[in-house]
């Protein structure tokens, strides 16, 4: 049988056409539950996806969205935002309710954090072109 968490998840087919904030992170396990924050705090991430899209594989502790892989620990950039748990749209899969924070983080994309890309959503302004 296969180690897999069932993620919060639910699809709004107009995501695309939303404006969406760049959240930074890490996804971590903590009591049985999938986190996603830093060490300022941790909530529950729900996807913005179809239900086929998301995986959450124990064994290799990893999050698999939309065919990106990102181990549990590893600091990524979500397209996203934050909500009240009261605001969310129905869920096609649930987790634990337990699980379940008061905000949560409503994330379509992720993206391991590379030094390229850190370039490419920041200014470095110590990155001065040489003469």
């Amino acid at each position: 049988m296969e180690n897999s968490l069932d993620p919060f998840s639910y699809y709004d087919k107009s995501n695309n056409v939303q404006l969406a904030a760049l959240l930074s992170g890490k996804f971590t396990m903590k009591n049985g539950c999938l986190l996603f924050g830093d060490e300022d705090g941790y909530i529950t991430p729900v996807f913005n996806t179809k239900a086929s899209n998301i995986k959450v594989d124990l064994d290799s502790e990893t999050v698999i969205l939309n065919a990106t892989a990102v181990p549990f620990d590893t600091e990524v950039y979500a397209g996203g935002g934050f909500i009240d748990k009261k605001n969310l749209p129905p869920l096609q899969t649930t987790g634990k309710e337990r699980c379940l924070t008061d905000r949560v983080a409503t994330i379509h994309s992720i993206e391991i954090l590379t030094p390229e890309l850190r370039r490419k959503f920041l200014l470095d302004w110590d990155d001065k072109p040489k003469p």
